[in-house]
């Protein structure tokens, strides 16, 4: 019966009339006045009325969905034609009411002007609202006395219209609790130009006008005072980016420059995008890949967003770059946190950075953001050691979005039964693994066990609901037990999710999958296309735009993930989300995802869990373990790894309920009759029973640190002495020194009363870096070497050879030069470039080999010619070629892929060291800094793929090309580029090359 009166309610426009005002409408403005904006506009979007419709009662409730909503100009707006149309209800009380819902609609207009007014500049003035005096007007005018009806001492008779005064009412008593949470009552901070500030907030208003009670309460505390640093721990979908934003236009309109670190490339660029809507009047650089040339002047723009690893290497260029920053905000603060048997320097890197930033800009303020952060009240107290100033903790666990979380389950009865048909069936087979036919059969219905509080915090029955998930079985896969070689079942879990995801497609519901591998990302996204196969997407024309330039950079359509009809269409409803995506690809695939009318299911590693805003109505994470290459076995993932993931699910503004779906990478079961449960999922509950704010950061410099004392040398404890800085001659050691005392290590070690561990740690790193680098005379090029993070015998041999005129030839002469050197010390190559990158081009058989020199011997041949055809202009398909992968396996050029994406910039690295090396030198001498054109562009070359200068600056110039179409353009004009000097500026290059472009136009014409 609910269901019938549901359905019937959703046919029910809203209304307002005499005696009435229909709940959706009331619902919203409650949840306005209970300060649940986000719960407020979910439920505006019930307030829909014909668009044709002008008659008071249609405007006015447009007004107050629009009101909720936070589109206020969009009130205001809608102000210029107010003539209405006339009531239906043309008697006396008709009209009576129709003039008080006119009179109501004008207090909404005047509302929504008055929480986009500038505040006055008097703080202690009292401001009339104008809407308030409107809405208790008509609420007087609702109510009447009438005379004569009773005898005087008898009861008193009124009129009432009942259903505009319940709704003057409910507007008076919102208005005053808007204005004190609308954005644009927030007052500049001091020493901020109030003008300045009031074109920032009213930008922002625009499109989100109203602080929720975390912001407010941050903003009580002084958050926006010049000197005030901030660790924020809010949950996912808490509001950090508004705090964020206001937090970086005080520090922009101070004079500051801000550096905003991201964990990843996607999220890099998604950060660029939104900071560049969000300042259009101040210079946004949104990746350090675009830096072009070598400069020994650098010059940062007002806000750069990038990755922890690549701010490291502009600061091992020129630290004094960032003495003007004001602002650093470290989005995803939990990279700071090591991982275990983690190979990467990930960590490292990030904790590096962020040391080094505040030596360099002592005078910046520090934003670290994470929803994962337990321990936001000690790393504000380590931070406002750090910077000698107040540092606050954000940390208040409040959200406007729910979630239902839950985990697939199986009847017991069935797994039981399922379990013993394979013993059976084994004990009568031939062969090792399960037959095809026995697997047909391995089948059981899916429910959702679903926990009804926002974490599954008890182990009460009546706390969690079982419902029928599909309406038909799906399959288990099978494994067998190494030991034993019994077969047993396994949740198949991809394939399950797929099916989930494409039974809410059915349904309307877009759906983001999480799963572990980029193999599994595609073979899932086959899966789900397989299952709805008329599923069709058109393009819109920037879509198009990019799926073309990601076709000329692959070398074709069939090497691309994402796969197109005869008409251009996408076929199928899912895309695919994670590392091996060329930069094009993925601003494809989270465009078809964020549409509406896109694609329903995006299937995605972890790379999509960090901080990005690509908010659906499901989240399914398919698996909670992962493959442990060191262990050789499946991991269970981290709590912060799960919930990060789950916090997808729903965000404020587009869905104030999310729904989370685990598919446990073991095969739950359930007898709903015994409540008995399979014991992996009290893993899983111990996991979900926490809230977002589930991760202790820990510094990754303290295991090193344990390590080198303990004489342990076998991981990247040499890494991290190789980057310590370097002083002058008379205090070499006091960098280091300072930099590890300043670290979190030693803050949390000091908060124990533990010095002697600090002061040990530093002897013994101190001791072990004077082991690998004995001091020399040529102190810059130690400082050379800290800042690259290389150790001194490498940059002093490549110093040798720049000095030996090894360098003076073309860029592929250069190019040459460097293997030739790396190829004499082959073990050097594991030390230029990251370890991971280079083992992420092969798989098991060059992880098994013994030692760094037999890696490096077995990566090298591959690597060169990989780059030679990579600066040639070659499209990605043809590097598979040059390095002999079979045209049947050439498929979506996974190794040429991962060449692009990961080490082509690591080489740009190594071939930028020359010119480094140069500039070093020069200015230690005090020489003229005079580096000839082609090691000044070498990096940048490398890392565009271009061959000289000539195509790097053609490369630039048609910036809006592919790399192998701007090399087809090239050789259009390569004969009209006027002849240029050997240490000629890269704009000189640059402005040949468009000279020639310009030369080839009137040629055409």
């Amino acid at each position: 019966m609910a269901e019938v009166v549901a359905a019937d309610d959703e046919k029910r426009a809203p209304y307002i009339d005499a005696i009435r005002v229909a709940p959706e409408i009331c619902g919203t403005l409650l949840f306005l006045i209970a300060d649940s904006q986000s719960d407020a506009a979910e439920m505006a979007k019930r307030l829909v009325t014909d668009a044709e419709d002008h008659g008071a009662e249609a405007r006015l409730i447009r007004a107050i969905g629009d009101l909720a909503a936070g589109r206020l100009r969009s009130i205001i707006d809608n102000d210029g034609d107010l003539d209405y149309e006339r009531p239906a209800d043309r008697s006396g009380a008709g009209r009576a009411v129709d003039a008080l819902l006119r009179r109501l609609h004008a207090g909404v207009i005047q509302l929504a002007r008055e929480l986009l007014i500038r505040p006055a500049d008097d703080p202690e003035a009292i401001a009339v609202s104008e809407a308030q005096t409107i809405f208790a007007e008509v609420g007087d005018l609702c109510i009447a006395s009438i005379e004569g009806v009773f005898d005087v001492d008898g009861p008193h008779a009124v009129s009432v219209f009942p259903g505009p005064l319940h709704l003057a009412k409910l507007l008076l008593a919102l208005s005053g609790d808007l204005a004190e949470a609308a954005l644009c009552r927030v007052r500049a901070p001091s020493g901020v130009d109030g003008s300045q500030w009031w074109r920032i907030i009213r930008r922002a208003a625009n499109k989100r006008p109203y602080l929720w009670r975390n912001h407010r309460a941050a903003l009580d505390k002084g958050y926006l005072t010049k000197g005030t640093s901030a660790a924020i721990s809010f949950p996912t979908g808490g509001g950090k980016s508004t705090l964020a934003e206001l937090k970086i236009a005080a520090a922009l309109l101070a004079g500051g420059k801000v550096v905003v670190l991201a964990p990843t490339l996607a999220l890099v660029d998604q950060t660029a995008f939104t900071l560049s809507n969000a300042f259009m009047d101040f210079s946004v650089f949104g990746d350090l890949d675009e830096e072009i040339t070598f400069s020994d002047a650098i010059v940062l723009p007002e806000i750069i967003v990038t990755t922890p690893e690549r701010c490291l290497m502009l600061q091992s260029i020129q630290p004094e770059a960032f003495a003007d920053v004001g602002l650093v905000m470290f989005d995803e603060c939990h990279l700071l946190h090591p991982r275990e048997a983690d190979r990467s320097r990930r960590s490292i890197d990030a904790m590096l950075c962020l040391l080094n930033l505040t030596h360099s800009a002592p005078d910046a303020d520090l934003l670290l953001i994470s929803a994962m952060m337990q321990n936001a009240e000690e790393i504000a107290g380590w931070v406002g050691e750090l910077t000698g100033r107040p540092c606050l903790p954000l940390d208040l666990a409040w959200k406007p979005t729910r979630q239902a979380r839950g985990c697939v389950a199986y009847s017991a009865d069935r797994v039981t039964e399922l379990e013993k048909l394979l013993a059976t069936e084994r004990a009568k087979a031939t062969t090792k693994g399960v037959p095809t036919k026995l697997k047909a059969q391995l089948d059981a219905q899916p429910f959702a066990f679903f926990c009804l509080r926002q974490t599954w915090a008890t182990r009460k029955r009546s706390d969690y609901a079982l419902m029928a998930l599909l309406d038909e079985p799906v399959l288990f896969a099978t494994s067998t037990n190494k030991r034993t070689k019994d077969w047993y079942l396994t949740p198949n879990g991809n394939k399950v999710a797929g099916t989930i995801a494409a039974a809410a497609a059915e349904d309307g519901l877009k759906t983001l999958t999480f799963v572990q591998s980029t193999i599994a990302a595609e073979s899932t996204v086959r899966h789900f296309r397989e299952l709805l196969p008329k599923r069709r997407v058109v393009l819109t024309d920037e879509e198009r735009a990019w799926r073309k330039l990601v076709e000329e950079e692959l070398g074709g359509p069939d090497h691309c993930y994402l796969k197109l009809d005869a008409k251009g269409r996408v076929d199928g409803g899912a895309a695919s989300h994670h590392a091996q995506l060329l930069k094009q690809e993925r601003l494809l695939h989270e465009s078809l995802f964020k549409r509406r009318d896109g694609i329903d299911a995006l299937f995605a590693t972890s790379t999509l869990a960090q901080g990005m805003n690509l908010p659906s109505d499901i989240v399914l994470i398919a698996g909670d373990s992962r493959w442990d290459v060191e262990g050789d076995k499946m991991k269970q993932l981290d709590a912060h790894e799960l919930l990060n993931a789950a916090g997808r699910a729903g965000r404020a503004g587009e869905g104030g309920q999310g729904f989370v779906l685990v598919v446990p990478s073991k095969v739950i079961n359930i007898d709903d009759a015994k409540n008995n449960i399979a014991s992996h999922w009290m893993t899983l509950q111990g996991i979900f029973s926490q809230s977002d704010q589930c991760l202790t950061i820990d510094d990754p410099l303290t295991a090193l640190l344990d390590r080198i004392h303990n004489g342990l040398h076998e991981g990247n404890e040499d890494y991290l002495l190789s980057r310590l800085p370097v002083g002058d001659d008379d205090a070499p050691d006091e960098p280091a020194t300072a930099m590890i005392r300043r670290s979190f290590a030693a803050y949390r070690k000091r908060q124990a009363g533990k010095e002697k561990w600090i002061e040990s740690r530093i002897d013994s790193a101190l001791a072990r870096r004077k082991e690998l680098a004995p001091e020399q005379e040529l102190t810059w090029l130690e400082r050379v070497a800290a800042s690259a993070g290389l150790p001194y015998e490498v940059v002093a041999s490549l110093t040798a050879l720049v000095e030996a005129g090894a360098f003076a030839g073309t860029a592929t002469d250069c190019i040459a030069a460097l293997f030739a050197w790396i190829e004499k010390q082959p073990e050097w190559l594991l030390q230029l470039i990251r370890p991971n990158d280079i083992e992420g081009l092969f798989g098991t058989d060059y992880r098994a080999l013994d030692g760094d020199k037999k890696k490096a011997k077995h990566a090298l041949p591959v690597l060169k010619t990989l780059l030679t055809a990579w600066m040639a202009g070659k499209p990605l398909c043809d590097l598979e070629r040059a390095m002999g992968t079979a045209k049947k396996d050439i498929k979506t050029c996974e190794t040429a892929r991962h060449f692009a994406v990961r080490l082509a910039a690591d080489l740009a690295f190594v071939a930028g060291l020359p010119a480094r090396i140069l500039a070093a030198k020069a200015l230690a001498s005090g020489e003229e800094f005079l580096i000839p054109t082609t090691l000044l562009t070498l990096s940048g070359a490398v890392r565009k793929g271009c061959a000289n200068a000539e195509l790097l600056a053609n490369a630039v110039h048609l910036s809006d090309h592919s790399r192998p179409a701007a090399r087809s353009a090239f050789a259009k004009i390569e004969a009209l580029i006027p002849v240029g000097d050997n240490h000629e500026s890269f704009e000189d290059t640059l402005a040949r090359v468009r000279k020639a472009h310009d030369l080839a136009l009137f040629d055409d014409l």
